[in-house]
């Protein structure tokens, strides 16, 4: 084999070896992060792009707290809602229940806020909650 095939060979190689390891998209995952409701703090921060505009909330190892005796034990996503606040202008969706993952579909791109609250007065809850950004 002369020099030239094989430099073309290489060529070839190598530029197939960087095309195929390029994904055509990537989905952004924010870890998972610890949240308390009705703490008054937001949960996450994350970012939405013209291309990135479907996001997914979820939640994982969730516990509940009686506010009057401190009595901790199992919670349940299904007890849980989210939304998601644009940091800019403020204005939110809708809730969505966490019973399973929650997805908002077509959000412009910016920066959000990830808020959940809880549905019962007598107890506040904590646990992990996690993001992932994707395109259509």
């Amino acid at each position: 084999m002369n020099v030239r095939k094989m430099v073309i060979s290489f060529v070839a190689l190598f530029t197939f070896m960087v095309v195929s390891a390029v994904p055509a998209y990537a989905d952004n995952y924010y870890d998972s992060k610890y949240f308390k409701t009705e703490d008054g703090k937001y949960e996450q921060t994350i970012a939405t792009t013209s291309s990135d505009k479907n996001v997914q909330v979820y939640v994982s190892e969730i516990k509940k707290v009686k506010k009057s005796t401190g009595e901790k034990s199992d919670g349940s996503p299904s007890s849980l809602d989210v939304r998601l606040c644009n940091s800019s202008s403020g204005s939110c969706t809708s809730w969505k229940n966490l019973s399973g993952a929650a997805i908002f579909t077509d959000m412009k791109a910016g920066t959000y806020y990830v808020d959940i609250k809880d549905k019962y007065a007598s107890y506040y809850y904590y646990g992990y909650v996690g993001v992932t950004v994707f395109p259509d």
